[in-house]
């Protein structure tokens, strides 16, 4: 098998994981906490850890007062001092951790500008980055203070987050995040 053939077969089996969870019909809103559910499977972690992308990302700063538009799992700040910020209250990282977990997060706005809840994104972060938010605003509701998760189902192993948000004046927030699942 050549090259171009077994990068063709590592997207056909991305896009098969990918497609089923795109074609779903979004719920009404978001599904009662309680319980736990999974965040994302030890198989789409590996997957995504294994795969080599087809195109480097393209990770260049994206101004999002432009276009009022959402931030994407490529979208960095400028670096502006007076960017709104993420707060990992929960759990307690740089520790090995058990799921389930519970996250809590905090939005810190800046100024007088809003944060923007319908611009938040979390995306998994391997050789493939995949935006796993539906799986998250499925269950809880984003708020413009933050969020809280209960019961997040993660396989054993080394997992890196980003999370996104976005101000009324465009300004982006990004938070990385390793979980140590043990």
């Amino acid at each position: 098998m050549n090259q171009k053939q077994k990068w063709g077969a590592a997207l056909a089996a991305t896009a098969a994981l990918a497609g089923p969870l795109s074609a779903v019909e979004p719920a009404a809103g978001p599904v009662p906490s309680g319980g736990t559910f999974e965040l994302f499977s030890e198989s789409e972690a590996t997957t995504w850890n294994t795969t080599q992308p087809r195109e480097l990302p393209d990770f260049s700063t994206r101004d999002l007062r432009e276009d009022n538009s959402a931030p994407t799992c490529r979208s960095t700040p400028n670096n502006d001092a007076d960017n709104p910020q993420i707060r990992i209250l929960a759990p307690a990282l740089g520790k090995p951790l058990t799921a389930p977990l519970d996250i809590d997060l905090l939005f810190v706005p800046t100024g007088s500008a809003a944060i923007r809840p319908e611009t938040f994104r979390v995306c998994y972060v391997g050789l493939i980055t995949m935006d796993i938010t539906k799986r998250i605003t499925d269950r809880v509701s984003v708020s413009d203070k933050g969020l809280h998760v209960t019961g997040a189902q993660l396989p054993r192993g080394h997992h890196r987050l980003v999370m996104l948000i976005a101000d009324q004046r465009g300004r982006l927030a990004r938070r990385e995040a390793v979980f140590d699942i043990d």
